[in-house]
């Protein structure tokens, strides 16, 4: 849960920063380009997590690798990262950056989770719901172990409408 509250301010924090500097768009492309990095689980990965190697080791690493690559504002924000050894969190910081800037260009981002293929209509039916005046980012994975219906994920909010969970709600009403 602290690591959430951090992450939550760190990205709140780099949010604020970038929409002042007026580079919103240059840091989410930025932090697209390190979570690709940081989602392939790299000795890069490893290495920026180890906590036996010193900031200044971490910190010049970045130099070496980004300084030309990313903006400004970008580097600064994962040096103070870096200084306050909170690298562990980067790739939650960088989920958590991308939702604020969706919500503040008025996209709901939402994952749904069936066991089946969704039909057109029904995933027309669910962006409606989830944003009828504006645009919806919708994942959709499928997951057999739900056996029938949908999982709805957006933000900190889950819709649970599972054959797997009424199931589960079934039992739990028989124990009592």
């Amino acid at each position: 849960m602290k690591g959430t509250r951090a992450s939550l301010r760190y990205a709140k924090a780099l949010f604020e920063t970038a929409k002042e500097r007026q580079v919103e768009q240059e840091v989410i492309l930025n932090l697209e380009t390190l979570e690709r990095i940081i989602n392939k689980k790299t000795e890069f990965f490893n290495l920026i997590n180890n906590p036996t190697i010193s900031y200044r080791k971490k910190a010049s690493l970045f130099k070496a690798i980004f300084d030309e690559k990313l903006n400004n504002t970008t580097m600064q924000f994962l040096f103070l990262v870096l200084k306050k050894g909170r690298e562990s969190l980067l790739a939650d910081i960088i989920k958590k950056y991308k939702y604020l800037h969706l919500d503040a260009l008025k996209i709901v981002s939402a994952e749904v989770i069936t066991a089946n293929q969704i039909t057109n209509s029904l995933r027309d039916s669910i962006k409606n719901k989830l944003n009828a005046n504006g645009e919806v980012h919708l994942t959709e994975k499928i997951d057999k172990s739900i056996l029938g219906g949908f999982i709805i994920n957006s933000g900190d909010l889950q819709y649970d409408a599972s054959v797997r969970n009424k199931i589960n709600n079934v039992k739990r009403a028989f124990k009592i």
